[in-house]
């Protein structure tokens, strides 16, 4: 059975004020169908719809993109969410992360913004699948080994794009799932990504 969440639920657990969580689910959620000033029922929240929100605002508040680049961002990385289980149920028909991706503990995504003369919104992603992370010695210093796997999303043809890497952000999508179901008492299991199988890396 899935939890729903009111406005007030929602905001309250995931302690963002009640008014900017009401202004974000405006931007970054199509109209509810059951809302309106005169329906006299209260919005409610699925738990991809609040994750939506909250990844919305994250975006927006921390990283400092603007309403348009984060719409642009979530739209962008939806369907990828879906197939790396980062959405509620998102594997129930299918097996997520085929492949060498099953080895991954945690992901790390890196917004850098391409370089476009029409000032079209285009981003490029590039998405790191951390495997493990040790301590090795390493010529009497003890340093991080780290092994990863990388794909990169949104990649133009054109010769005139090229990456701004000047302006490169960083997602800790991961960690931001983990802290949103906790958060909200959610079915860990329910959600692909933070199976046993890619738990977290400290």
């Amino acid at each position: 059975m899935i939890k729903f969440f009111t406005n007030r639920e929602a905001s309250n657990r995931l302690d963002i004020n009640l008014s900017k969580w009401k202004r974000w689910s405006r931007e970054f959620l199509p109209p509810d169908p059951l809302g309106g000033m005169q329906s006299g029922f209260a919005r409610q929240y699925s738990p991809d719809g609040a994750f939506t929100v909250f990844l919305g605002g994250h975006l927006v508040a921390d990283l400092k993109f603007t309403i348009p680049e984060a719409k642009q961002i979530i739209k962008d990385l939806h369907p990828w969410f879906g197939q790396n289980g980062f959405y509620f149920d998102s594997g129930i028909n299918g097996t997520v992360n085929p492949g060498v991706g099953q080895l991954v503990k945690k992901y790390i995504i890196f917004i850098a913004r391409q370089k476009d003369p029409d000032n079209t919104i285009l981003f490029i992603y590039t998405i790191r699948g951390i495997i493990s992370n040790e301590p090795v010695n390493y010529q009497g210093f003890e340093i991080m080994k780290e092994r990863y796997m990388e794909t990169t999303i949104g990649l133009q043809t054109k010769k005139i794009s090229a990456a701004d890497v000047n302006i490169v952000k960083t997602v800790n999508i991961s960690d931001a799932l983990n802290h949103f179901v906790v958060r909200l008492n959610l079915n860990r299991s329910r959600y692909p990504a933070l199976s046993s199988t890619n738990s977290s890396i400290s």
